[in-house]
């Protein structure tokens, strides 16, 4: 079992302090933003400074490049060679991909359609880098459940497209965990570990996010074993947004956030 520290969980803290703050909480992986990321490439420093800092912590995906359905499509495809050149010099071989809102007044169909094409273009400019795409179906968002990931996955046609599975996403996606559990194995790229509140306003958003796995209302036994089931075998990454715990000692919360993540695990 791999743990992996998601740097959202620790937003306001640069990303070579978040290598440090994974190595002494004890984590094997990081998972960058894309916002970090970009933001230290943008300062002027290479991909390759942060080796010597990574040292044996790997990096198992970049996280995320949103929203696939409304960029321009020129800038999209800039951002994504970068990143994807990025993962590549950071041995990294997954980068998060989400559909958000921009196609919400169109039919199922042809949204479906226009997702496909995009994830089907970034997927092509990421295969010679090595790097998979993670679809993630966003509970906020038409591109919901994981049937319909599934289907713009099998529209997109790449075979270096798989799949982000978010506990929360999915959970209040309203996915049933035994539809996880159906899953190829080899179509999940990464899984988050994330609880919930019960929802703020009319819909679910990242609000709802701040609280520690195993402290909220998703029953994460359930759905761990859902995922386990499948025979998965690879990285979690824990990922948590709280206004309220971005405010601690980046290390105190990551090494908390490990703790709860390995009490869920060990279960």
């Amino acid at each position: 079992m791999q743990l992996s520290l998601h740097t959202i969980c620790t937003r306001y803290s640069n990303l070579v302090t978040d290598i440090r703050v994974a190595k002494e909480a004890g984590y094997a992986a990081l998972e960058p933003t894309t916002f970090k990321l970009e933001r230290y490439l943008d300062a002027g420093y290479q991909v390759e400074e942060l080796l010597p800092a990574l040292g044996s912590i790997s990096v198992d995906m970049i996280s995320s490049f949103e929203p696939i359905e409304r960029q321009d499509p020129d800038e999209m495809q800039r951002r994504c060679r970068r990143l994807c050149q990025a993962a590549q010099m950071l041995g990294c071989s997954a980068f998060q991909v989400v559909a958000l809102d921009g196609l919400s007044h169109l039919p199922w169909p042809q949204m479906r359609a226009e997702i496909a094409g995009s994830l089907s273009k970034l997927a092509d400019i990421a295969a010679p880098f090595g790097v998979r795409l993670a679809l993630e179906p966003v509970a906020f968002a038409p591109l919901r459940t994981l049937t319909h990931a599934l289907e713009v996955i099998d529209a997109a046609d790449r075979e270096n497209i798989g799949l982000n599975v978010d506990t929360f996403h999915i959970w209040a996606g309203g996915t049933p965990w035994e539809e996880v559990a159906r899953l190829d194995p080899r179509l999940i790229v990464v899984v988050h570990l994330s609880d919930a509140t019960p929802r703020r306003g009319e819909q679910w958003s990242d609000l709802d996010r701040g609280v520690f796995p195993g402290d909220g209302i998703i029953p994460l036994k359930e759905g761990i074993a859902a995922i386990r089931s499948t025979g998965y075998d690879g990285a979690w990454a824990i990922e948590m947004i709280s206004d309220y715990y971005w405010e601690w000692d980046p290390f105190v919360l990551a090494r908390e956030i490990k703790s709860r993540a390995e009490a869920l695990l060990a279960a």
